[in-house]
Order: structure tokens, then sequence, then C-alpha cells
């Protein structure tokens, strides 16, 4: 099933400001007037299931919230791994367990400030033009956000691009696969997505010639015909050590934490994993509880479940998100039960940062969505050429930012990136200036 990307938006899919970057690092903050574009979101079902990808291995309800022993592992199906022994509030002995210097140290670099611009190294030629790249979109507003902003890199480079839509289900997904060889497209795309649902069809495409590329899968892809992961595990390891960091920084050794998982995310284990093995290691009198939300829930009684559980656990003083998405809806139905609670989560939508800017919710760990998503065409294009990913792009260099009230001086409509410019430097790059 083929579908049209939305027109009205710029040839670059994203652009926010006019800021001169230096050569590597990002530009200055960028104005208040400076933004970039987003899809329009009240186009699409923008809450029903916003998050970053989905797999539909493991859906669990958010009913099935129980507590245990924070040393628990990660659970794929979603089953509760609950507290660790709560911080004595009155102990000085406790306010000296949580090692704030390492927490702020670890945050640093994500403060004000982002990484270097993630390539820098030209393909070896202009790609031909006219070369088919083909994305297979999942079900999510996320996933539709991606698309938006892989269409305007595809132009970008001189090729052109078909978006079909690979759902939520085996049988979608399949369905896609099968469509998209229909195409003879030269590379393929999809997100966060689990490859399994494809069964053989990604490894059909694999076998004529297609060069797969992923973005932040969170499993080993090569057995599926995948030719490139772009974001994988290593990127969701870190994110959990930083929400954990971030709580450690913002309540010390009296953190009472929650995490908000979901587990039909790919990313969620290993955030969970991360997230508390570093409050384990920095912070072992803080109390940590696990808590799976179903993501068919989001943006309908995903909110009821968050209320209800911190109402039962009235001494938490931070909620933390896998997807910030989970906490559409949120700031009213805290309002309505009277709660305050710190909130943080990782890749923030659009209705998210309006959230923090108007002081609703605390702060987001932010990708740069159009900087990721034009970067995984730059390796698809190197991978037609018959080269590699840059070393960059196989690590998984990538801008990140936690983003407070006072860092979204931009519409939150229309979006962050660290790099305006991004398309001009993309341009320059594929030799297209």
């Amino acid at each position: 099933m083929l579908a049209d990307i939305g027109d009205g938006r710029s040839d670059n899919g994203a652009r926010r400001g006019s800021d001169e970057p230096g050569p590597t690092g990002p530009p200055a903050r960028p104005r208040p007037e400076t933004r970039i574009s987003r899809p329009c979101w009240n186009r699409r079902t923008a809450w029903r299931i916003a998050a970053a990808g989905v797999s539909l291995a493991a859906v669990v309800s958010a009913a099935a919230c129980s507590s245990s022993t924070s040393s628990a592992p990660p659970s794929g199906s979603g089953s509760s791994s609950g507290s660790s022994t709560p911080s004595d509030a009155g102990s000085s002995g406790a306010a000296q367990a949580a090692n704030l210097a390492a927490a702020q140290a670890a945050l640093a670099p994500y403060i004000g400030h982002s990484s270097a611009f993630p390539v820098t190294e030209p393909l070896t030629a202009k790609l031909p033009a006219g070369k088919k790249f083909v994305y297979l979109q999942c079900s999510t507003p996320i996933c539709a956000e991606v698309g938006d902003l892989l269409q305007g890199a595809v132009k970008g480079i001189g090729g052109t691009m078909t978006v079909v839509n690979a759902g939520a289900t085996a049988t979608t997904a399949q369905a896609a696969a099968a469509s998209a060889l229909a195409l003879k497209p030269d590379a393929v795309i999809l997100g966060a997505i689990s490859p399994s649902l494809f069964g053989s069809g990604l490894k059909t495409l694999a076998n004529a010639g297609v060069k797969l590329v992923s973005l932040q899968v969170d499993q080993n892809v090569a057995p599926f015909g995948i030719t490139f992961n772009y974001l994988g595990t290593n990127l969701s390891l870190r994110n959990g050590q930083l929400l954990a960091d971030w709580v450690i920084a913002n309540e010390g050794a009296h953190a009472n934490a929650v995490l908000y998982t979901l587990p039909a995310l790919d990313i969620s284990a290993p955030v969970q994993q991360a997230f508390q093995a570093e409050m384990a290691k920095d912070c072992p009198t803080c109390t940590v509880r696990i808590v799976p939300i179903d993501v068919a829930t989001i943006g309908t009684t995903a909110p009821s479940t968050v209320v209800t559980d911190l109402q039962a656990h009235p001494n938490t003083n931070v909620a933390v998100f896998v997807s910030l998405s989970a906490a559409a809806g949120l700031p009213a139905a805290l309002k309505a039960a009277s709660i305050s609670v710190k909130t943080v989560g990782f890749g923030p939508t659009a209705g998210n940062l309006q959230d923090i800017k108007d002081g609703n919710l605390t702060a987001a760990l932010d990708i740069d969505f159009p900087v990721s998503t034009w970067t995984a065409v730059d390796a698809a294009a190197r991978l037609i050429e018959g080269g590699k990913p840059t070393a960059s792009e196989q690590a998984g260099d990538v801008p990140e930012e936690f983003l407070s009230q006072k860092n979204i001086t931009f519409n939150p409509n229309l979006g962050w990136s660290a790099y305006p410019d991004f398309a001009q430097r993309f341009a320059a790059l594929w030799h297209t200036s």
C-alpha cells in the first residue's frame, strides 16, 4: 500500500534559523524566531501511538504493573521490576550516597550544546540522478515525521522516494516488503520497526541487490539482510545512562524515580537496562521502580495509568519515560489529580516540546531528527556507490541535547535541530551545491 508524503514543506524537509556554524561544532543557540519544519501534527492521529518505532513482539498491558527488586533485568515481556530500598531523606549518609559529580560530568556534553556534526567526508562522486529510495514506514507519528524528513534528503541527493506503509503487524509489514520489491529500488530505509515482522521480505530485497539501511533497531540486523543499522543498541544504552544521570543530578540521593517503559519498542529494554545500572552504580540509595505501558494506550489511557501509579506511590519525585511520547496528555491528568512530579524522557514529540515550554513537563533528551535521517540517506548513498558508511556513521554519532523550558526558544510545533544549515552541509558533501 503506497502513501504520498504530505507537501507544504521546503525541499530540505526541515529548516531552522540562519546562524552560521563553525566548521565542526553546532551554531550558537538559535534566536526565538528560528525554527525547523516538522510535519503538521493535526493532519495525523498524532497522539494515538507516538513513539520511536514499534515491534509487535511484546505489547503488554499496563495493568500488569507490580513491584519487586531493582536488580531484576529488563523484561522483554514488560513485567514490572519494582523498587530498590528507598533513600533516607533525613540521613546525611544518604546525601553522600549519590555521585553527583559523575552525573553532572556525564550530562555536561548534552546541556546547552550538542555534539559535532556526524558526517564530514564527501561522497566519492555525485550520486547518479534518479536513484530509487523506498521508505518502509511504521504506523507511529514519529515514523511519519522521519518519512517527511527523508523525502527532503532524497530529493536533495537527486533521487526519488516512495513511501510504503508497513503498518504495525507482520501481515502489513510483509505486504510492504513485497510492494517495495516490485518498485526495484536501489535502497530501502526502515525505522525502528522490528525487522522480524517482515518475515523473509527484507532478505528477498537484499538478495535482489537492494541496499537496506535501518534506523535505531536494537537487535542484530544481519540475519534479516539489512546492510547497515544506524543508531542501534549503543544509542539506547547511552540514553538510559543519561536519563539516570539527569535524575541523580536533579534529585541526588533522595531520588525516588519511576521509569515508564514501552516493552513493544526495541529501544525499551536497553534503555531500562542502562538506566537501572547507572542508578545502582551512582545512587545505590535511590528508589527505582519500573512500570510498563502498553504502546497502544499512548494518547488515550496512558495518562490515567501513570496517574494511578503515582497515586499508589506518592513519594515518587521523578517520572522518567523511555519515550516521552508516552506522556502525551499527562500534564492535564497530573493537574486534575493534584500531583507534582519532575518529568523527563527521550525523543519528545512536538506536543511534548510545547508542554515543556509551557512548564507542564520538565525536560527531554532530544535527538536531532533532521540530521539523523539525512545521515541515513548519506549512508545509503555510500552503499549504492559500493563503499561503506563513514566511521562516525558506523559509531552511531548523532547530535543529542537535553532541552528544558529555557532552551525552547523556537516554535515547538516546528521542532529542534542543532544544525539549522544541515541541508547545505549535506549538499556540499553530496556535490549538489
